[in-house]
């Protein structure tokens, strides 16, 4: 008689069962037996997910995968590598599955599967996902103790955050000696002017030393192996030389060494020994090798000093492994910032190409302010210059960073650069009548002139047909006189016209009458027609009041600060030149609210602006004689500047700051 069986377990009992559909695996795995720990969550139809603390399984049915709108909602989260998905399908209904599901990329399961099966895959999930994340904390773990490889990665936001390259190059061999705790170093620049490395040149830049003062000289050495640093740039790697005096024969070198050859002539002249060497390149994103840091004696303690042979023996031992990495790793940040650096130099080079060449076409279009945009910008970067320097007074917290003197310098050598959207008549008008207009008017009082004398000889004409005079007679009539008295009287009007077409003459009310009185005037052209004098046109531009241009042709002049924003608001500004347009577009406003284009008062006129009013007007007033007006001398400039000044149109301050540091006697001795 056989034994009688052990009773089953629940387990396995479980386990000998099977699954049909959905409905039934969500059963199972609600009741928790099959997965001890796991807790079933259902929030929508067709999708639940059995997870612990360590692992995540969702299971998907029709109701999901048979729906592509809810499919697609969930197509992102099945990305995330700490979840495992199965698609639930019965065996009749796998030819309804989506065509991309049927692949061997999505897991399923298909009912009916014994309970056993389902519980051995979905186990061997769990499995996978417990050890990819036990391997990620591990890996986290690891990241969180390399401390120094995290210190070398904090240096890549400083390195990028420089620009100039002679900084950078100092500031990259200073953090890559840092990194290492070694004494000295040395940092090179690589030309390559060809595609092959071999036609290449090693350009020493600089040397530092903690120990010794050292003061060498610029040279270069060919790309080759008769240098380390040549031959660093032909291996395009790290060069770790344990002690360079045993490639001097005085030892056995390393495989790696064989060929190199160490120059003691530096040692000799600063009484150091060089033994411990690192070299590693520096590549660009092209993966050009555009520099080399060269360390040398990695120091027990980074502030040793290496005086004495014993110093020597004491301290320096050779660079590891991770001081290869973590030099790798300084070298590879140093290239990107390099690279970003001399980019920046080209674009700035590039737009001070474009500031330069705006310049050029403004004056081109109005060569009588040639030279003003750049001497406007001296002058307000020197009243700049000397706001940073006040300790005292309304200006002492006033400061301008770098970038922001680099922003005041374009907005004011760009300020004019709307006169491109003036007409180039009106920009160089230099009296109140353009010159064809002039010629059309003496073309006119020719025509006038002539119909007077016409009109004398017919009535003489008349005379002589009826008999009624002889010679001597018609000298005397009064047709003559008439005559003479209406070409004295047009010789007068055009001698008037002409000094009044000067814009230097102030046309008062008398004149403007005496415009308007000739203007009426009228006479008969050639075709029997009455003509007045002068146009309405010429009767406008004669009239003005001051300077040489009408009210309609000193708005289209004031229209330039307007295109000025316009044009400037057009080009992508970084963010630390991004109000150039604003400074640029109100160096005509007053603080009273009396200037133009859109008179703001003084709140919203920023400093920089105010700064280059008063440079702009004082330029104005003393630059060399223009067609419409004369050059005054720097105190009369002042004094003009100063009755703006009282009446609050100018910054009161910064005039004060003007006038006393006297920068501008400098540039008007430069232009002399």
């Amino acid at each position: 008689m056989s034994e009688p069986k052990p009773p089953r377990s629940a387990v396995d009992s479980l386990l000998a069962g099977c699954l049909n559909s959905f409905a039934e695996i969500t059963a199972l795995l609600r009741e928790g037996q099959l997965f001890a720990g796991c807790t079933l969550e259902q929030k929508h139809a067709g999708l639940a997910c059995m997870s612990d603390e360590e692992t995540s399984v969702w299971f998907v049915g029709r109701e999901i995968w048979g729906s592509p709108d809810k499919l697609q909602r969930l197509e992102e989260k099945s990305k995330d590598s700490a979840f495992s998905f199965f698609y639930v399908v019965a065996e009749e209904d796998y030819v309804s599955l989506p065509a991309e599901l049927r692949t061997p990329v999505y897991s399923k399961i298909i009912t009916p599967i014994s309970v056993h099966n389902f519980h051995e895959i979905v186990s061997s999930t769990q499995f996978s996902q417990r050890d990819i994340r036990t391997a990620i904390r591990e890996q986290m773990q690891t990241n969180k103790d390399v401390t120094d490889v995290k210190h070398v990665l904090s240096m890549s936001r400083q390195l990028n955050g420089v620009r100039d390259v002679p900084k950078l190059l100092h500031l990259i061999l200073e953090k890559a000696r840092e990194i290492t705790n070694a004494d000295a170093g040395s940092i090179y620049e690589v030309e390559l002017p060809t595609d092959d490395v071999r036609d290449g040149t090693v350009h020493f830049r600089f040397t530092q030393n903690y120990s010794v003062k050292q003061d060498l000289s610029a040279f270069s050495v060919p790309v080759d192996d008769s240098s380390v640093v040549g031959s660093c740039v032909m291996r395009k790697e790290s060069i770790n030389v344990e002690d360079l005096y045993k490639l001097a024969g005085n030892g056995e070198p390393t495989p790696e060494d064989r060929g190199l050859q160490h120059n003691k002539s530096f040692d000799q002249k600063l009484n150091y020994r060089s033994h411990s060497m690192l070299t590693t390149p520096i590549f660009d994103i092209a993966r050009q090798v555009i520099g080399v840091i060269q360390l040398l004696n990695r120091k027990l303690d980074f502030h040793a000093k290496l005086l004495t042979p014993e110093d020597f023996d004491q301290q320096v031992v050779p660079f590891d492994a991770k001081d290869i990495e973590h030099v790798e790793i300084v070298a590879q940040q140093s290239g990107i910032a390099l690279e970003n650096a001399n980019m920046h130099k080209e674009i700035q080079n590039l737009f001070d190409g474009f500031v330069d060449a705006s310049i050029t076409i403004i004056e081109q279009r109005d060569p009588t302010t040639s030279g003003h945009s750049h001497r406007v910008a001296a002058l307000t970067m020197d009243l700049a210059r000397v706001v940073n320097d006040i300790d005292e007074g309304e200006f002492r917290t006033t400061r301008f960073s770098e970038e922001q003197m680099r922003e005041l310098r374009y907005a004011a050598l760009l300020h004019d650069f709307g006169k491109l959207g003036v007409s180039e008549n009106v920009l160089v008008k230099a009296k109140k009548l353009y010159p064809w207009q002039m010629d059309s008017l003496l073309r006119r009082f020719d025509l006038i002139r002539a119909s007077y004398e016409i009109e004398y000889l017919n009535k003489m004409l008349e005379l002589h047909k009826d008999g009624k005079a002889t010679i001597e007679d018609l000298r005397e009539k009064i047709y003559l006189r008439d005559r003479d008295k209406k070409l004295t009287e047009l010789a007068d009007c055009l001698d008037f016209i002409a000094k009044n077409n000067e814009p230097s003459v102030t046309t008062g009310r008398s004149a403007k009458e005496r415009i308007q009185d000739i203007g009426n005037r009228t006479f008969i052209d050639m075709q029997g027609n009455e003509q007045r004098f002068l146009t309405e046109t010429d009767m406008d531009s004669l009239s003005v009041t001051k300077g040489s241009l009408t009210a309609d042709e000193f708005y289209q002049i004031q229209g330039h600060v307007t295109h000025t924003y316009e044009f400037l608001k057009k080009i992508p500004w970084s963010k630390g030149l991004a109000s150039i347009p604003d400074i640029a577009a109100k160096h005509h406003e007053k603080l009273d609210g009396s200037g133009y284009p859109n008179n703001v008062s003084a709140s919203n006129i920023p400093i920089q602006s105010r700064i280059m009013t008063i440079a702009d007007i004082f330029d104005a007033l003393t630059a060399a004689d223009r067609p419409y007006k004369k050059s005054i001398s720097p105190d009369n400039a002042l004094h003009i500047m100063g009755d703006e000044v009282k009446q609050g149109k100018l910054d009161t301050g910064l005039f004060d700051l003007f006038v006393e540091s006297k920068n501008y006697l400098q540039l008007i001795q430069k232009v002399d």
